[in-house]
């Protein structure tokens, strides 16, 4: 039994993700440029996919791209894996409590729950982690994931120039912490 539950497992953990891309700018149009009125996205259980670009080159306009979302009780942002950044180059990329954001500036820094610059080197990584630790905002996260509830984030270009990006954001079913679960679970390996 014990065995049975171990290929399972193994094999239900190899499975690819398999994204749904929910918002292309390329054929969904823009993202909103309006921290009033980010674009309102649903995101499902496992990869969600957005592609988009922003730039202030012109069109001094299209500088931030905003959108928000909700994640469901029982469920968290697991990961945040940046897929594409082209040209590489600096960027901005925060996450903010609400269905509103804010245009980034000395005022509004700490209305952010975390920012960071993200660039071609982060491509292929997690960006989740940099919230906790690289933070460029005066906060950060306390663990690299949200929790349920409404979410504004936002990109910007920090240079004169236009980026392409992809980021795939991941919802997980979160795991409950009650000692009653983990005895459960320990019970299945002995």
């Amino acid at each position: 039994m014990r065995t049975l539950a171990t290929i399972a497992l193994s094999i239900f953990l190899s499975l690819p993700a398999g994204a749904a891309v929910v918002h292309d700018e390329g054929v969904d149009g823009d993202l909103s440029t309006d921290p009033a009125i980010p674009t309102p996205l649903s995101f499902a259980l496992g990869g969600n996919t957005v592609i988009g670009t922003c730039g202030n080159v012109g069109s001094p306009t299209d500088i931030r791209d905003y959108l928000t979302f909700t994640i469901p009780a029982g469920q968290v942002l697991s990961h945040l894996n940046l897929l594409a950044f082209a040209p590489d180059n600096l960027a901005f990329a925060s996450f903010n409590a609400g269905t509103s954001s804010f245009v980034p500036s000395a005022a509004t820094d700490l209305l952010f729950l975390a920012g960071i610059h993200p660039n071609g080197g982060d491509v292929g990584s997690d960006l989740m982690p940099l919230f906790v630790n690289r933070a460029e905002t005066q906060n950060s996260l306390a663990v690299p994931q949200l929790g349920a509830g409404s979410y504004c984030f936002l990109i910007q270009q920090t240079s004169p120039l236009t980026t392409s990006y992809t980021l795939e954001f991941v919802l997980d079913t979160s795991v409950p912490t009650q000692a009653m679960t983990w005895g459960t679970i320990k019970r299945l390996y002995r």
